[in-house]
């Protein structure tokens, strides 16, 4: 399956060897007997935030060889008690497996920026090995800072792994998984609509109630006896050989099974491409602040003259000197010169004091880079 842009990271891989307790346990395997089992010990571990109602995180296990290539499939692994860590174990037949990890979304729609670059890992389990042990270290990501890409990735690889998964995705376990990932990204401020409904449906679309997936190889996948050859092949060698037939055809066709014994290894297959990033740009904004001082102002009636107004003959004027010539005038004449003087007012917005305003701007500057697996820089 190919590996999607999911919030993923590069595991970090030990590997632990459980050693055959005698040199008897060491001996060839009878004929029809099943050969030892071997496990994956699946360790996830969070720095915050990851809990009984988070959804888990979710394993992807892919079988990298021609006698496992028929296995591929999902396995949950949720939050202890204490939180923050979960370990399971997986049953499955040595060979090289790929694994990968989806991010679990959290109850306020955080999630995990999982260990390193984000490429599958590779581990590999042979004869002498009992145990292979994968621990992810998973950083947390606040809800602001998950992007709608990220949760639309996750909404997707999840649905996809429960609709192929082990019984750790299916039946009740399925359906409270898909529960939490629809209220669980619902719950985050930057999923969009489209992402929140997608969420919401995921039940609807995908059979939580079909066959768990298989975890170790099927029958025809198996070789036996050492070939990796299938098992009707096999079984047709060894009838030629007991019955004693030595003829050409059943030479050839022993040959033709010791060809695909050399065909089938797997230390040389190539390996799968490493994952390239496809960095984006994550943009923020910034306050850029230019302190003014603003003047305050007020209606006001303002005084802006007098007027003379004399009783005898109604002479009006603004004007002082105008108005000491009329009086004289009425003198000289003979005439009363009595008036009354009024003050102009005219409504003027008049300053009163100032303040402070701060005119700056937004200005939008590159936070971080990220790429759609879940990498930042």
């Amino acid at each position: 399956m190919t590996l999607t842009p999911t919030v993923k990271r590069l595991l970090a891989v030990t590997a632990s060897l459980a050693m055959a307790l005698s040199l008897a346990a060491c001996g060839t395997a009878k004929t029809g007997e099943e050969a030892p089992g071997h496990r994956i010990t699946l360790t996830i571990t969070a720095d915050k935030g990851w809990d009984e109602n988070s959804t888990p995180a979710i394993v992807h296990i892919k079988g990298l060889d021609e006698d496992n290539a028929s296995v591929d499939f999902y396995h949950a692994v949720k939050a202890d008690e204490d939180g923050n860590k979960g370990t399971s174990e997986v049953e499955v037949d040595k060979g090289r497996y790929d694994i990968d990890v989806i991010s679990p979304v959290n109850k306020d729609g955080s999630a995990y920026e999982l260990f390193d670059t984000g490429d599958a890992t590779e581990v590999a389990i042979s004869d002498e090995q009992d145990e292979v042990t994968v621990d992810c270290q998973m950083t947390f990501i606040s809800a602001d800072k998950v992007t709608d890409d990220m949760l639309k990735t996750i909404v997707t690889d999840t649905k996809t792994a429960v609709e192929n998964g082990d019984s750790t995705l299916k039946g009740d376990n399925g359906k409270a998984i898909l529960d939490k990932l629809d209220n669980n990204v619902n719950a985050n401020p930057n999923a969009s609509d489209e992402t929140k409904e997608d969420a919401s449906k995921a039940d609807e679309e995908v059979n939580v109630d079909s066959e768990p997936a298989d975890t170790t190889s099927k029958p025809a996948d198996k070789p036996s006896d050492g070939n990796a050859s299938s098992s009707s092949s096999n079984s047709g060698s060894s009838n030629a050989g007991n019955s004693g037939n030595n003829n050409s055809g059943n030479s050839n066709s022993n040959s033709g099974s010791s060809s695909n014994t050399g065909n089938s290894g797997s230390s040389d297959k190539p390996s799968k491409p490493a994952h390239q990033h496809s960095w984006k740009q994550h943009t923020a904004q910034k306050w850029v602040s230019n302190m003014v001082t603003v003047p305050d102002y007020e209606t006001q009636k303002v005084a802006v003259g007098t007027r003379y107004i004399f009783a005898y003959d109604g002479y009006t004027t603004t004007s002082d000197t105008n108005a000491e010539n009329h009086a004289m005038e009425l003198i000289l004449a003979g005439l009363p010169d009595n008036y009354r003087m009024e003050t102009i007012y005219e409504t003027k917005q008049v300053q009163v004091g100032s303040h402070q305003e701060d005119h700056g701007h937004n200005e939008t500057y590159v936070d971080y880079e990220y790429c759609d697996c879940g990498a930042r820089r």
